[in-house]
C-alpha cells in the first residue's frame, strides 16, 4: 500500500528552529554542524529502527508505524527521502496484528529488502518477516520462517550469490530456551537452509554483518556463556554456510549486552551494546574491540549515573568509531539521542545529546559519503503526535584543529603549550588536571584553569597555560576546547606527567646575578613543612617577606623585584623546621 505525503503527515524542522531546541539542553561534546532534522509521523506511534545509504545521495529506513497502514496495530513501515531527508515515497507493510521492520538494506536491482516481524502471518506466534520492494517501495513478495513459537528477525543481509541472510532469534527451535536463529534464502526468498546457534539457555543476534573471508559475524546476548548469570554480550563467528567457527562472550556479573558489530579495517571487529557490569552508572555504552578471532584488545564505557545504551556503531573513515543510542544521564529530557565519536583506540573524541523533555532515541547512525552520518530513531519531544520517527543528519567540521599539544617541568611547575592552524567559534580551553595512575575516562578530572580562544580565525595561534607548584605525583593533562555555542572537544595530553620528590633542602642562588630590577629565587624540601623566605639588606633590616605559609614536599621559585630599592647587597633565606640558609645576591642599577 503507498501513501503520498501530504499536510500533517510529516513535521519538518528548520535549521533555525533546530538551533533552538538542541541547544536549550545540555550539550557536551564537540559535534559534527547538525544540516537538517525531519520527523515522520501522524497521530499515532512511528518508529525508526534502521536507516541506510542509497545510491541516489538519499536515505532509506524502516521501522514500524501505527499512523498509518492497513490496521490499527503496527504495520512494518519503509521510507525513502532524498538528500535532505525530504520524502519521497513511503509504504506500509503487515496484515491485521503487529507487525514490524527492524532492518533494511537497498538490493543490487536498485530496491529494498526488509527484514522484521510478524504477528500477522506465518506458523506461530512471532514469525521472521522478510519483505522484497522495488525502486518505489512496492511489494514484490512477502515470506515469514518460523515455528509454533516466536522466531524474531532483526538483521538481513544480500548475500554475493543473490539471496537473502536473516539474523535473529528463534523459541521454535530453539536447543536451549532460545537461540541464534540464522534463515539463508534465494533471491526469490525461497529457504536454502537455517542454522540454529547457542547453548542450553537463552541467545540471540541482534546484528549480522558480512566478513572479508566471505563468512559472517554476529551479534547478541547469550545466557548459555560467559561469567554472568544475567547475561553477556555475545560475538560470533561462521562461515559462509552459517557454521559457527568461534565465539567469545564478554561482560561480567551484570547485564552485557551487544547490539551493533562491524569488522574493522584491521582485520579485528568493534561491538557496542551497553553494560551494567562496568562503567560510572546503572548501565552504560559499551565499546569492545577485538582482534580476527574474537580476543578483546580493549573495552570502554561512556556515561555518567543514569543509564546510557549503544544501539549502532560504525567505524568512520579515518578509522575512528561513531555510535549512537540513548542516554539518561546528560541531555535537556527523560532520554536524549546520545552520539559518540571516539578515535581508534576507544577514546573520547566528544559526545553530544539531541533531544527535548520527553523520550528520543537513536536506533541507527551510518557515515555518509561526505564524512557526516545520518541518525535515525524516534522522538517524543518533536513532531505530529506521540512518538514520531525521527532523522538527524550531520556535517562533519572540526571548528577548532590543534596541531601540538606538549608539556614541560621546571621544579614542581608544569607548563602546557598548543597550537591551532584553525579556529571557528572558539570560546576557549579549559584545562583539566587528573592525579594518580588513573584511567583517561576516570571522573576524577580537576579541572584548573581557563585559558580564552581567539574565536573565528585561519591564522597560527599559541597557547600556554603554567599549573604552579604542584605536590611530587604522577599527573595527566587534558583540554576541553568549548565553542560558544557549549558544545566541546576533549584533546589528552600524549604522556603522563611526574613530579618527583627531592631528596635534600637546597636553597639555589638567585638568577639571574648580579641583575635590575628582578631575579628569581629557587629551593626545594624534601618535606612538608611551614617555609619561610625574606630578603634583608646588609644592616640586616628585613626588605620583603616573599614566602611565609605551610608548603608540600618540592621544588619552587618565586620572582624578586627590587624596582623600588636602592642599589647594593642584599641577602635571601630560606628557614623551615629543619632548615635554614642565607645566600648573597647583587642589585646593579
Amino acid at each position: 500500500m503507498e501513501l503520498s505525503c501530504f499536510k500533517g503527515i510529516i513535521k519538518c524542522f528548520s535549521l533555525l528552529s533546530f538551533f533552538i531546541f538542541f541547544n536549550s539542553g545540555v550539550i557536551s561534546g564537540q559535534s559534527p554542524d547538525t544540516l537538517w532534522t525531519k520527523t515522520f509521523g501522524g497521530s499515532n506511534i512511528d518508529i525508526a529502527h534502521d536507516v541506510q545509504l542509497t545510491s541516489d545521495g538519499g536515505f532509506v529506513f524502516t521501522g514500524y508505524t501505527r499512523s498509518f497502514g492497513a490496521t490499527s496495530g503496527r504495520n512494518a513501515w519503509l521510507v525513502k527521502t532524498d538528500p535532505y531527508g525530504n520524502m519521497q515515497w513511503q509504504n506500509t507493510f503487515g496484515g491485521n496484528s503487529d507487525d514490524e521492520g527492524h532492518a533494511v538494506q537497498q538490493t543490487s536491482d536498485g530496491g529494498y529488502i526488509i527484514a522484521g516481524l510478524t504477528n500477522s502471518f506465518g506458523a506461530g506466534l512471532k514469525d521472521m518477516f522478510m519483505v522484497k520492494t522495488d525502486s518505489l517501495g512496492n511489494q514484490q513478495w512477502m515470506k515469514t520462517f518460523g515455528g509454533a513459537n516466536d522466531d524474531e528477525a532483526y538483521s538481513v543481509l544480500q548475500t554475493s550469490d543473490g539471496g537473502y541472510l536473516l539474523a535473529g532469534v528463534s523459541s521454535s527451535f530453539a536447543v536451549g530456551g532460545r537461540d541464534v536463529f540464522l534463515v539463508k534464502t534465494d533471491a526469490s526468498g525461497n529457504f536454502s537452509w537455517q542454522k540454529n546457534l547457542g547453548g542450553l539457555s537463552s541467545d540471540g543476534a541482534w546484528d549480522i554483518k558480512h566478513t572479508s573471508d566471505g563468512g559472517y559475524i554476529l551479534a547478541g546476548w547469550t545466557f548459555s556463556h560467559g561469567p554472568g548469570s544475567l547475561g553477556n554480550a555475545w560475538l560470533v563467528k561462521t562461515d559462509s554456510l552459517g557454521n559457527q567457527l568461534w565465539h567469545q562472550a564478554f561482560g561480567g556479573t551484570g547485564v552485557d549486552r551487544a547490539y551493533s558489530v562491524q569488522q574493522t579495517t584491521d582485520g579485528g571487529y568493534i561491538l557496542a551494546g551497553y553494560t551494567s557490569s562496568f562503567g560510572a552508572g546503572l548501565d552504560d555504552m559499551l565499546l569492545i574491540k577485538t582482534d580476527n578471532l574474537g580476543n578483546q584488545q580493549w573495552m570502554k564505557t561512556f556515561g555518567g549515573t543514569g543509564r546510557d545504551y549503544g544501539y549502532s556503531v560504525q567505524q568512520t573513515s579515518e578509522d575512528g568509531f561513531i555510535i549512537t543510542g540513548y542516554t539518561l544521564s546528560y541531555g535537556a529530557g527523560s532520554d536524549d539521542v546520545y552520539l559518540v565519536k571516539t578515535d581508534s583506540d576507544g577514546n573520547l573524541e566528544w559526545f553530544k545529546t539531541y533531544g527535548g523533555s520527553s523520550s528520543d532515541v537513536g536506533y541507527a547512525v551510518r557515515e555518509t559519503q561526505d564524512g557526516g552520518c545520518i541518525i535515525a530513531g524516534h522522538t517524543l519531544s518533536y513532531g505530529a503526535d506521540v512518538h514520531d520517527a525521527w532523522l538527524i543528519r550531520l556535517d562533519y567540521v572540526i571548528p577548532v584543529e590543534l596541531t601540538s599539544f606538549t608539556a614541560s617541568v621546571s621544579g614542581n611547575d608544569v607548563t602546557l603549550n598548543w597550537s591551532t592552524v584553525s579556529e571557528r567559534n572558539n570560546k576557549g580551553f579549559e584545562v583539566h588536571r587528573l592525579t594518580g595512575d588513573n584511567n583517561l575516562n576516570s571522573q576524577d578530572w580537576e579541572m584548573i584553569g581557563f585559558v580564552p580562544g581567539i574565536g573565528t580565525t585561519s591564522e597560527y595561534q599559541l597557547y600556554k597555560f603554567s599549573d604552579l607548584n604542584i605536590k611530587p605525583g604522577t599527573y595527566s593533562y587534558r583540554l576541553i576546547q568549548i565553542d560558544f555555542d557549549g558544545s566541546s572537544k576533549y584533546y589528552n595530553l600524549p604522556e603522563t606527567i611526574e613530579i618527583a620528590f627531592p631528596n635534600n633542602f637546597e636553597l639555589s642562588q638567585n638568577y639571574p646575578n648580579p641583575f635590575n630590577p628582578s631575579t628569581i629565587i629557587s629551593w626545594q624540601s624534601p618535606v612538608d613543612g611551614w617555609q619561610k623566605l625574606t630578603v634583608f639588606d646588609v644592616l640586616g633590616n628585613e626588605i620583603a617577606t616573599l614566602v611565609n605559609e605551610f608548603r608540600p614536599a618540592g621544588r619552587y621559585e618565586i620572582e624578586f623585584s627590587a624596582s623600588e630599592i636602592y642599589s647594593g647587597v642584599y641577602f635571601f633565606e630560606l628557614r623551615t623546621e629543619k632548615f635554614s640558609k642565607v645566600r648573597k645576591m647583587l642589585l646593579l642599577r
